[in-house]
């Protein structure tokens, strides 16, 4: 009867189930990529229960085996004198021993039960199968990990950390001595109990070790000083919004990150170093990432400058929330309109006052320049410009772009149109991230690793944002951005390529900094979403940015240019276009192989004048004895406000062409007006026009005559309702608009 029992209990004990089970007890751990324990979470039962990985230290193998199982290794599960041993002591009345191997106390760990007869039977049975599955380094890990060591600790891993601070593989003789006795009496590790018992008990293991040679005498005096832990040391907290992220999201116990546990130790200082500095002016939140962009492993996680702080704002992981993006989203548009054959670096475009349906964009100086390089456009950060240039790339089309990048779920560019490239659509530090990274890979877009994978330098399908020429062509004029006021502000030898950003209201401030090794995006503001008047992207964002990179290694080279990516064009020198007029001088630039060809400078007119340099046709009875002229050809709101500013406009504009010089810029066609619902009155409505030749202009609401001047704009009272507002030059020419007064319901 007692053979079938025993060969039931041998045929069921499925031990691979066992260590499927003993895997679901551990503790969820956060790993940095070396392996460092950055973050532990309390197991279901409020457990902490490490598991270690990786083999024991010989010297804590070797004071566990003397203390509890000295023929461990040449047993196959049972010690068969120790049991015989252990029944004669319990018998006759001496000193109760259970004659436990580790091989048996893993069955026992594995299904705790009480302390019987029948029990240790089921033991020994279960401790002789394990042997037949599992190897020997295998079993007394298992052991190891799952021991008890006082209170709430449970594995070696765990005791080490909570009582030492130390590392398993890094204890002394001593500590590997008081480790090898505690899950023999677990409870009598306590700072204020039993210490004279528990120091007994360790230095009796001790002086074993050393009779056994594996201590010099001098060794073992100094293991007998060490004094027993006073406490228990609570586990440090490493990069805890990613930790408490990954716990949410991964199922393994042991989840090993590509942070770097050093540099993400400096970067948690240093940015709440940096927010004390800023709490003074009402700045208390940050939150950053450091991509190494080679392999996109994320090496540093910063969701905020602190945690748990006074008021919870710090459990709020700002790399994952959405905030205002500001102007950081320009180097992306700038790229794609190089690729698209709209602009080169070197080419002009409008930077005056414009009118887009209801929406009047402003650079954030109030400052205009009527014609600037795109490249200037960049680095100045001017609002107007990028605008323009969203209107002509499409606003439906960057917003797809940006959807299809970024695989965001929302579907709703109506929502944003123009004003998208200012910030109006919400992105994280994450997502900016992977944008800025795919930019210093040469526009090479995959998602970012937060995890240690064999295939890391391979995470999934990558995504071309633009050509190579284009990304080095926009890192290229990053690398040069200056503010006014700032000139000598992060001047390196070898400067980065950096972007700021900030967002309407001044809620949020952003810098986003790139060399070939590196890319950080920094978000600074408070999560509450108050605005502050001293955030701002350059001061607020830009600090902290080059904070951070002074502690990066080799984190000021220059991106190498793709020389077989680049090819040298000849554009109009004044314009920065491909010129097909003859006789306008040109200038070399660098422009992408795969790009689409540059377009045609929109700038340049050919006419044709008679001999007083007036413009004429072949209509013209002296067309005959015309001669052909070419002109700059500004647009008309660009020749517009070089008059208003009474700049000489005898370059661009030709006084006596026929090209039109009379033009509505607000309402525009077709603008729906909406008004507060509680207003039934009038509606003041200030009408700003064009007039090149400043003509008297007369003007004319719904077909009445209101007035005639010379002004460039105009107060008109106005009624719910659809409006026709005609001008009229002096020479004949006339404009009109269409557009209506509404009440929002």
């Amino acid at each position: 009867m007692l053979i079938v029992f025993s060969l039931a209990i041998f045929i069921s004990f499925d031990v691979y189930k066992m260590q499927e089970d003993i895997e679901k007890r551990y503790s969820t751990s956060i790993l940095d990529a070396n392996g460092k324990l950055m973050d532990v979470f309390l197991t279901s039962d409020e457990q902490w229960h490490l598991k270690v990985e990786g083999d024991v230290s010989e010297n804590l193998k070797e004071a566990v085996l003397t203390y509890e199982d000295k023929n461990f290794n040449t047993h196959h599960g049972v010690d068969l004198l120790a049991i015989v041993r252990a029944f004669k002591n319990n018998f006759i009345g001496r000193k109760r021993s259970g004659a436990s191997t580790i091989t048996m106390q893993v069955a026992k760990l594995s299904a705790p039960k009480k302390r019987t007869y029948i029990n240790k039977f089921i033991e020994i049975i279960q401790a002789l199968k394990i042997e037949t599955k599992l190897d020997k380094d295998t079993i007394l890990k298992l052991y190891l990990n799952n021991a008890p060591y006082g209170g709430n600790i449970v594995g070696y891993g765990t005791a080490a950390r909570m009582y030492f601070r130390k590392e398993p593989q890094n204890l002394s003789w001593s500590e590997c001595a008081l480790l090898a006795v505690l899950p023999n009496s677990p409870g009598a590790m306590n700072v204020e109990k039993n210490h004279e018992r528990l120091i007994s008990k360790r230095n009796n293991l001790l002086d074993k070790l050393y009779e056994k040679g594996k201590l010099t005498e001098q060794q073992l005096s100094l293991a007998k000083e060490e004094p027993l832990p006073d406490n228990r040391y609570p586990f440090e907290r490493v990069a805890p919004h990613l930790a408490r992220r990954l716990f949410n999201t991964e199922k393994d116990k042991v989840i090993k990150t590509t942070i770097d546990y050093d540099l993400q130790k400096r970067m948690q200082e240093i940015v709440k170093s940096y927010v004390g500095y800023t709490h003074s002016e009402g700045i208390t939140n940050a939150a950053m990432l450091i991509v190494e962009n080679k392999t996109r492993n994320v090496k540093a996680y910063i969701g905020s400058q602190d945690f748990m702080d006074m008021e919870n704002e710090g459990q709020v992981d700002g790399v994952i929330a959405k905030r205002s993006p500001g102007s950081i989203l320009k180097p992306f548009l700038y790229a794609l309109s190089i690729d698209e054959g709209m602009i080169a670096p070197e080419s002009l475009v409008q930077d005056v006052p414009m009118f887009f349906a209801n929406f009047s964009p402003q650079n954030a100086n109030k400052k205009y320049t009527g014609m600037v390089e795109a490249r200037q456009a960049l680095i100045s950060s001017l609002n107007i410009p990028f605008v323009h240039l969203l209107d002509q790339y499409g606003e439906y089309k960057f917003y797809y772009f940006l959807k299809d990048m970024l695989g965001f779920d929302e579907n709703d560019p109506e929502k944003y149109g123009l004003s998208l490239i200012l910030g109006t659509k919400e992105f994280s530090v994450e997502e900016i991230a992977m944008l800025y990274s795919g930019l210093a890979n040469y526009g090479s877009l995959t998602s970012l690793n937060y995890l240690m994978k064999k295939d890391s330098n391979n995470n999934g399908r990558s995504k071309t944002m633009f050509s190579k020429g284009a990304s080095y062509l926009t890192l290229d004029t990053l690398k040069e951005l200056v503010r006014p006021g700032l000139n000598n502000l992060y001047r390196w030898k070898d400067p980065i390529s950096w972007k700021t950003g900030t967002s309407y209201g001044k809620r949020d401030a952003w810098a986003c900094g790139m060399t070939p090794d590196y890319t950080v995006i920094v978000w600074v503001g408070n999560f509450s979403g108050k605005s502050n008047e001293n955030l701002s992207g350059v001061i607020s964002g830009g600090r902290l940015l080059f904070n951070v990179f002074e502690e990066l290694e080799n984190s000021n080279k220059r991106f190498e240019e793709p020389y077989y990516e680049l090819e040298n064009i000849k554009v109009d020198k004044i314009t920065g276009y491909r010129i097909d007029i003859d006789g306008i001088e040109t200038k070399t630039i660098k422009f992408p192989v795969k790009a689409k060809p540059l377009k045609i400078s929109p700038f340049y007119k050919k006419i044709y004048v008679d001999d007083n340099d007036v413009e004429i046709d072949s209509r013209s009875p002296d067309f005959a004895n015309s001669h052909e002229k070419v002109i700059m050809n500004y647009p008309l709101e660009v020749v517009n406000y070089f008059i208003r500013e009474n700049r000489d406009v005898s370059e661009i504009y030709h006084t006596n062409s026929k090209e039109k010089s009379l033009k509505i810029l607000y309402p525009t066609p077709n603008l729906k007006i909406l008004l507060p619902k509680d207003l039934d009155k009038e509606q003041k409505l200030i009408v700003k026009i064009a007039n090149l030749k400043n003509q008297d202009i007369y003007w004319y609401l719904d077909k009445e005559f209101i007035g005639i001047d010379k002004s460039f704009e105009k107060e008109i009272e106005l009624g719910i309702g659809e409006h026709t507002l005609t001008i009229m030059a002096e020479d004949g020419e006339v404009v009109k608009t269409k557009f209506s007064i509404e009440k929002t319901s």
